[in-house]
């Protein structure tokens, strides 16, 4: 019984170190990003600051070449990557992120360090949430996300009067929503698999979390819509409930993986 438990343990040992080394990184991103910012906010350290960001793309760049080589020897030797964190494929990944990340930084600076601030952190939750939680509450846990974000591109638009941009913001809700319907609707019909390719994923889903993943985007498209269709002041209580949804559904789900 015991020796049975030993490859469960290590996974769960493995999926730990990995959600810790994401979270790591994405803190030290932010913690990168805000001294960058403190360097370019002054004249006398602007230069110092600009050739770190190029620096620090250049490294990002060598990394991402030797994740390929890596991923190919590991390909071409049939090397196992189970069970390990340093591989070809993650240095490729997160290496490609670095770079994404500094080369916007380069390009915009001033523009895009909010959004990096709140992007890595939440790029970290969401990693946690894939890995430690049920995939139908990741689900969720998107829907809500974008939503989240469509509803603040929604109260700037409808600021500035630029309706166009809100009711688009509106159209990619529903896109997502009749999206998600067809695929979780594909799912069920099929006994809980979906095959892609020459893949099949079977998700085991519950009646009740069909329920949920058919429900959570009609009600976010409303809220996206509401917000679009209102003011301001309502576009910011539609995110009040987007996170208070969330909320609830994440102590739902918590509870159930006690």
């Amino acid at each position: 019984m015991a020796a049975n438990n030993v490859p469960k343990k290590r996974e769960e040992e493995y999926t730990t170190n990995k959600v810790l080394v994401v979270f790591s990184l994405c803190l030290l991103g932010v913690l990168v990003l805000m001294g960058i910012k403190n360097m370019v906010n002054y004249g006398s350290s602007y230069l110092t600051g600009m050739m770190l960001i190029r620096v620090l793309i250049g490294v990002s760049a060598l990394c991402v070449i030797i994740g390929i080589i890596k991923m190919i020897r590991e390909k071409q030797s049939k090397i196992s990557t189970a069970m390990r964190i340093l591989t070809g494929k993650n240095i490729f990944i997160v290496s490609f992120v670095s770079l994404i990340v500094f080369t916007l930084t380069y390009k915009y600076l001033f523009l895009v360090f909010n959004i990096f601030y709140v992007a890595l952190p939440a790029l970290a939750v969401y990693y946690l949430i894939f890995h430690s939680y049920q995939r139908e509450f990741f689900v969720i846990a998107v829907d809500g996300g974008v939503a989240g974000v469509l509803l603040f591109i929604v109260r700037r638009a409808v600021a500035s009067s630029q309706m166009k941009i809100a009711w688009a913001a509106v159209a990619i809700m529903a896109v997502i929503l009749i999206v998600q319907a067809v695929i979780v609707a594909k799912i069920k019909s099929n006994d809980g698999k979906l095959k892609v390719g020459a893949k099949e994923y079977d998700f085991a889903f519950s009646k009740n979390a069909y329920t949920m993943m058919f429900l959570t985007p009609l009600v976010m498209t409303a809220l996206v819509a509401l917000g679009a269709a209102t003011s301001v002041t309502i576009g910011f209580y539609a995110i009040i409930v987007v996170a208070a949804y969330l909320f609830v559904t994440a102590v739902y789900y918590t509870v159930k993986l006690m």
